[in-house]
C-alpha cells in the first residue's frame, strides 16, 4: 500500500475534488483507491443507511465550487463534514482490513472457532490474532502462549510465533512459547521452520514433538492423546523447580517469596489448576518446601 495515498490529508483532497487529473487517474489505479471501494461495498451490504462515494464526492466538487460565494463559516462546515468522511473511511479500513485478537489471562482458557471451522483452544496468558476477511485466501494466525489447533483440511495454514512458524493442512498439534518453544503433533502432520537460519525446518508426525531450547533443536517422541492443560492439570517430569512456578503463576494469581529455596532442582509431579491450595501441596510437599499464603491470597511465601 502507498502511504501517501492512505494519508488523511490526501483521502480529504479527494473527498473535496481537489485532486488533479493526473493524481486522480494515479490515486483511482492504486490499491488504496480499491480498498476504500471495497468498504463501499461493504457497507452497502450493512442493516442502516447506505454510504453512496460516488454521490458524496460529487456533493463535495459541488460544495467545492461554491465555495468562493459562501461565507466562512460554511467553509468550516465543510470542512468538519469531510473530516467526518474521512474518520468513516479509516474507520471502514480498520474493520475491513484490521485483526481480530483474542487474549486470556491468568488462569483462564477460551475457544476460538475460524470461518473454515478449524478451532482454537487458548491456555492461560495467550495471545491468537488474525486478518478479519480475507480468510480463504490467506489461513495465516499470529501467536503467543499455549494454544491446542484443531485445523480443518484446506489450503496452508500458517501458525506465525516469535521463535519461527508452523505449517499445516489438516491437524491437530498444541503450541507452547513461554520462554522456550515446544510443539507436540497429536494427528496428521506439521512443519516447524525456526526463524534462525543456522537451524533447519523439522517435520513431524503423529507422537512427535520438537522444543527449541538455547538456540538448540530436541525432537522426541511421546504418547499422550491430548495435552494435560485441556483436562486441567499441569503435570512435568524432571523438570527444574523454577518451572513449575512459573507455571503456576499462569494458573493462578499468585506471586512467590523464595527466601533461598534453591529453584534448580528437578520435579515430577503435577497440579491441578481448579485449586490454589492443592496445587501448592501437591508441588510443595514432595520438595520438602514450606508455603504460607497471605490473607489476600496473592503472596506466596516458601521456605525449608
Amino acid at each position: 500500500m502507498d502511504d501517501h495515498y492512505a494519508n488523511e490529508d490526501f483521502i480529504a483532497k479527494w473527498l473535496a475534488g481537489e485532486l488533479s487529473e493526473e493524481e486522480l487517474a494515479d490515486f483511482t489505479a492504486s490499491d488504496v483507491y480499491r480498498q476504500l471501494m471495497a468498504i463501499d461495498r461493504e457497507a452497502q451490504k450493512l442493516s442502516g443507511p447506505k454510504i453512496d462515494v460516488e454521490k458524496a464526492l460529487a456533493q463535495v466538487s459541488q460544495k467545492n465550487q461554491q465555495q468562493q460565494k459562501e461565507p466562512k463559516v460554511k467553509r468550516l462546515w465543510w470542512l468538519s463534514t469531510a473530516a467526518a468522511a474521512v474518520a468513516i473511511l479509516i474507520v471502514g479500513y480498520t474493520y475491513l482490513f484490521g485483526e481480530v485478537t483474542y487474549s486470556t489471562g491468568i488462569g483462564e482458557k477460551e475457544t476460538v472457532l475460524l470461518a473454515d471451522g478449524s478451532m482454537i483452544e487458548l491456555n492461560a496468558n495467550s495471545t491468537l490474532s488474525y486478518k478479519r476477511f480475507g480468510w480463504e485466501e490467506d489461513r495465516a494466525v499470529d501467536f503467543d502462549g499455549e494454544g491446542f489447533f484443531d485445523i480443518e483440511s484446506g489450503g496452508d495454514f500458517i501458525v506465525n510465533t516469535q521463535k519461527g512458524k508452523i505449517s499445516v493442512l489438516g491437524t491437530k498439534f498444541n503450541v507452547r512459547l513461554r520462554k522456550d518453544l515446544k510443539v507436540k503433533c497429536y494427528e496428521g502432520s506439521i512443519v516447524f521452520t525456526p526463524h534462525q537460519n543456522n537451524l533447519d525446518q523439522v517435520n513431524l508426525t503423529s507422537g512427535m514433538e520438537v522444543e527449541l531450547k538455547d538456540d538448540r533443536l530436541q525432537t522426541t517422541s511421546f504418547s499422550a492423546d491430548s495435552p494435560d492443560w485441556q483436562m486441567g492439570y499441569s503435570s512435568f517430569t524432571q523438570q527444574a523447580f523454577h518451572e513449575v512456578l512459573e507455571e503456576l503463576t499462569l494458573q493462578y494469581p499468585v506471586s512467590f517469596q523464595l527466601d533461598s529455596i534453591q529453584t534448580e532442582r528437578l520435579f515430577t509431579g503435577q497440579f491441578s489448576h481448579t485449586n490454589l491450595e492443592n496445587a501448592l501441596k501437591t508441588t510443595m510437599e514432595p520438595m520438602g518446601i514450606k508455603y504460607r499464603i497471605s490473607a489476600d491470597k496473592r503472596i506466596v511465601t516458601l521456605s525449608e
